[in-house]
């Protein structure tokens, strides 16, 4: 079972912190490339694997049931708003502009602690809808296509090994992500293919690896987590091959553990950069400048709370804000993101 968050003392023993700190850790961005290796303008970057940080102070199983959304509605150039001249020079370019693309991610995962290892497996649900003008044809409506598609996404298996310091407040974190999610979406009009970087998987084998190390200060729990996340095996479809680009993810957050062992509030701050995705089937460069048009890096502050309900049972529930995106070329951006879920120890 979930050992108490805290100890109801003045002052914390050091297991029971432990067990705090590892909430917050729980919830940083082990994964997050996994729900959107789309766009570097993507937020997904709050893990659902609570156990990758030692959750569980002993060995058990856990089971997670998260949603996230994402609208994605704003145009972007660099570190700014798009502006109407420069979406209407990229579309008398050729450039394709996109509307919007709204995701929304159900994760069912599994997860087992053992005394110095465990193992996650996550099963993402996504629901997606995209529209877009075209390539060159905005800001006409004649050439305008949407697409939904819903189903399994890009399943992944995350291990961790916990035993680099005998408290346990240090670990490394390796894992794939198999090809399982939907390559073969088409638009509405049953006949264009959806761009590789917009289907539910992205049909490559990824490797994980990364590393975390905790600590706390008084009444404050903190973290710092690092992974990269790298495709060593693609698929092309229709003979055009589609490699994602790689994810650099780097987060650091806090947990006050002064409320008792029923609520607590997290803040954490995720940054991650992705390369540009590569191959014929990728996103075309910039009409303009003949960069890159996929990649960049973000940066959220993501306020959150995390509530015990008794029974092993506990919720939670994140908004991430951005505070830094660079994107390469025009990008679809979200104002913010939400992350709910429910975990329940056995």
């Amino acid at each position: 079972m979930l050992q108490p968050l805290i100890k109801t003392t003045t002052e914390p023993s050091r297991k029971g912190l432990r067990a705090a700190l590892a909430v917050v850790l729980g919830f940083s961005a082990l994964l997050p490339s996994l729900d959107a290796q789309a766009c570097a303008a993507c937020g997904c970057t709050l893990s659902k694997d609570w156990g990758t940080q030692g959750i569980s102070t002993t060995p058990g199983f856990t089971a997670d049931l998260s949603y996230f959304y994402i609208n994605q509605s704003q145009q972007r150039i660099g570190t700014s708003s798009a502006s109407q001249a420069q979406i209407n020079a990229l579309a008398a370019a050729g450039q394709e502009i996109e509307d919007y693309t709204t995701t929304r991610i159900t994760t069912a995962a599994l997860s087992y602690t053992g005394d110095t290892w465990g193992l996650t497996t996550n099963l993402p649900f996504v629901q997606r809808t995209h529209g877009t003008y075209g390539a060159g044809a905005y800001p006409a409506t004649t050439s305008y296509l949407t697409s939904s598609d819903n189903s399994i996404g890009d399943v992944s298996f995350i291990g961790r090994y916990t035993g680099l310091s005998a408290d346990k407040t240090a670990g490394l974190i390796a894992g794939i992500k198999l090809p399982t999610g939907n390559t073969n979406a088409t638009f509405n009009d049953g006949v264009t293919a959806l761009d590789r970087s917009l289907q539910i998987g992205t049909g490559s084998t990824d490797i994980i690896l990364g590393g975390y190390t905790t600590g706390a200060i008084d009444t404050y729990g903190w973290f710092v987590q690092g992974t990269v996340q790298h495709a060593v095996a693609t698929k092309s479809i229709a003979g055009a091959d589609y490699r994602p680009g790689d994810a650099y993810s780097l987060n650091t957050g806090m947990r006050y553990a002064k409320f008792g062992s029923k609520f607590s509030p997290m803040l954490q701050l995720n940054i991650i950069h992705r390369r540009p995705d590569t191959g014929a089937a990728a996103t075309p460069p910039d009409a303009l400048t003949s960069g890159p048009a996929t990649g960049g890096t973000l940066a959220y502050l993501a306020p959150g709370i995390m509530a015990r309900v008794g029974g092993g049972t506990s919720v939670y529930g994140f908004v991430q804000l951005p505070v830094y995106q660079n994107v390469n070329s025009l990008q679809l951006s979200a104002r913010y993101t939400l992350s709910l879920g429910v975990r329940q120890s056995f």
